[in-house]
């Protein structure tokens, strides 16, 4: 979607299908992404865009090797396999879920890429031993627009739902991370909303990107004292409160 930055107005789409391969429903093969929106940027709609802003699917667990290679599909989605997976994870940390709610804002859920990390080291444990650094679907995406860098990123809001960043204090909690996989991971950079991941070589602006609830939210210009329910494949409720989240009163 092509927008104008002063007014918002939508100037041009495209649109491509993400290929459904796999006997797993909640696990993707990455390239799938990037082909869809080489397909979906096609015709000339990119044609005068100066910035590109990434939103994708939240709870995308891309694992890395230290090459920078994936080292298998994405996990994806709320995964029911997880189940069992989250409950373990969540009282494997010493004070359990209160100290997990105190450490982070959640408790871990099927769909938090804490607990796919867990899983991996639990069943798929050379898989799990290979990974050297994780994304998530825009990230993923963002970083192969800028020509796989060295430099990694993320935003605040898709952070906030891996279930190893403190939005309270504003820092990852990599312990978290190592707790879920059994060795020390690399995280991403997160980038504040008005910061940029990078440029291309063409001269493109890129931003950080996030996910698809907090571009919602974005998108409808919600503010304080404006609440959103949305049900679809899974329930969101957006709405601003009156303090940041993970702290006290």
């Amino acid at each position: 979607m092509v927008c104008d930055a002063d007014t918002g107005a939508v100037l041009k789409q495209g649109y491509a299908p993400h290929p459904s391969e796999g006997a797993e429903p909640h696990e993707t093969d990455p390239q799938s992404w990037l082909l869809s929106l080489g397909e979906a940027a096609g015709g000339g709609v990119l044609e005068g865009v100066r910035a590109i802003g990434v939103s994708a699917q939240q709870h995308a667990l891309v694992p890395l090797d230290a090459q920078g290679a994936t080292v298998r599909p994405a996990l994806v989605g709320s995964d029911k396999r997880m189940q069992a997976t989250a409950a373990d994870l969540a009282d494997a940390l010493d004070g359990g879920r209160a100290a997990w709610a105190s450490a982070v804002g959640t408790v871990p859920g099927p769909a938090h890429q804490v607990t796919k990390l867990r899983w991996l080291a639990r069943n798929e444990p050379e898989n799990a031993a290979r990974t050297a650094a994780v994304l998530q679907a825009h990230d993923w995406l963002v970083w192969q627009l800028l020509g796989r860098p060295t430099r990694r990123t993320t935003d605040r809001g898709g952070a906030s739902g891996t279930g190893y960043w403190s939005a309270g204090e504003g820092v990852w909690r990599p312990d978290l991370a190592e707790l879920a996989l059994g060795h020390p991971v690399a995280l991403p950079e997160v980038l504040g909303p008005s910061e940029a991941a990078g440029t291309t070589p063409e001269g493109l602006l890129i931003a950080p990107g996030t996910g698809e609830t907090m571009a919602a939210a974005f998108g409808l210009g919600v503010r304080a004292g404006d609440a959103v329910v949305s049900l679809g494949g899974s329930g969101s409720v957006i709405a601003i409160p009156g303090r940041r989240s993970g702290t006290r009163p």
